[in-house]
């Protein structure tokens, strides 16, 4: 006897419930491959020492070679450079090579004694710093030297500094000019007079110091000439910066207009040559400088208000 077995007809999709739908739908797990950590473990060790020692040292250094490589490659290229302390009165090629040195790097290799050799010849800059900023920027600091006159040499003018050192990739106008026929030493001027004038111009008021025209030694006394202004006499060098406050603070007050020299030997108690009042329209009204020095003009020390003796807040700079 032959039984019939009934046959289920195939599930078709959309024809049955939503659950079974929704279980048929739902992707079967996925079993990973175990990893034989034991069985990677167990071959390294029967590896020959003679092999082992090959993946010691040749795994370090494919390593090594390829970041060498890698680090100097256009991706890590210097693109962004900002450059802070470099002085308005430097020469143009100066941030032009500091800049041309920076962009030649990378940040992953980059080297400040690239930066110090390519400015080297410019004695302006005495210290360079440098920051990168991951992948292509960098910040460089510069520290420079101050010039504080012109000095003659041979009929040639080169910026000096208060140390009387050379000072090269600057240039600057309005300085006095300071001649001298001593050789200079190592970059520098050692003549005395002329160290001595350059410790003044140093302490000077960055408004006065450029209008000096002049510094020298009369009858023995140390005195700095103004540009369409009275001649200071400060008779030696002690104590530069109080003496150019009180010269300062004469200057602002009215009473000192029309004077031909200050005196400021003793910085507390200036005095200067004025004119009798009567004959004040001798005086230049645009210079506040004598035209005529008038025959009853007399040396008179300077009545100033105390607070125009405080201590100066002039910079050097």
């Amino acid at each position: 006897m032959i039984r019939l077995r009934s046959i289920r007809p195939p599930r078709v999709p959309g024809s049955g419930r939503v659950g079974d739908l929704r279980l048929e739908a739902l992707p079967r797990p996925v079993s990973l491959p175990h990893l034989p950590v034991g069985a990677l473990i167990a071959r390294l060790r029967s590896m020959s020492l003679r092999l082992k020692l090959i993946c010691a040292i040749g795994v370090p250094v494919f390593a090594i070679g390829g970041w060498l490589v890698l680090r100097d490659s256009p991706l890590f290229s210097v693109d962004q450079i900002e450059v802070s302390g470099l002085p308005a009165t430097a020469l143009p090629q100066v941030g032009a090579e500091l800049r041309a040195a920076a962009h030649s790097q990378t940040t992953t290799d980059f080297s400040v004694g690239a930066l110090r050799a390519a400015v080297a010849h410019y004695s302006l800059i005495t210290q360079i710093t440098a920051t990168t900023h991951f992948p292509h920027g960098v910040s460089i600091s510069v520290d420079t030297r101050t010039p504080v006159a012109r000095l003659d040499l041979d009929h040639r003018l080169v910026m000096v500094d208060a140390t009387g050192a050379i000072v090269s990739g600057v240039h600057m106008q309005h300085l006095v000019v300071l001649r001298t026929d001593t050789k200079l030493v190592r970059g520098a001027t050692r003549d005395p007079f002329v160290l001595v004038a350059l410790q003044i111009m140093a302490d000077a008021p960055a408004a006065l110091r450029r209008r000096v025209v002049s510094v020298s030694s009369v009858k023995g006394l140390l005195t700095v000439y103004l540009h369409r202004g009275p001649r200071l006499i400060f008779g030696n060098d002690a104590l530069p910066h109080a003496k150019w406050d009180s010269a300062a603070a004469v200057l602002a007050d009215p009473s000192s207009r029309g004077a031909a020299y200050i005196d400021v030997e003793v910085p507390s108690r200036p005095a200067a040559m004025v004119a009798d009042p009567s004959t004040s329209g001798a005086t230049d009204p645009s210079s506040g400088g004598l035209l005529n020095a008038p025959s009853n003009a007399s040396s008179v020390s300077t009545l100033l208000n105390p607070d125009l003796l405080a201590p100066s807040s002039y910079t050097s700079g």
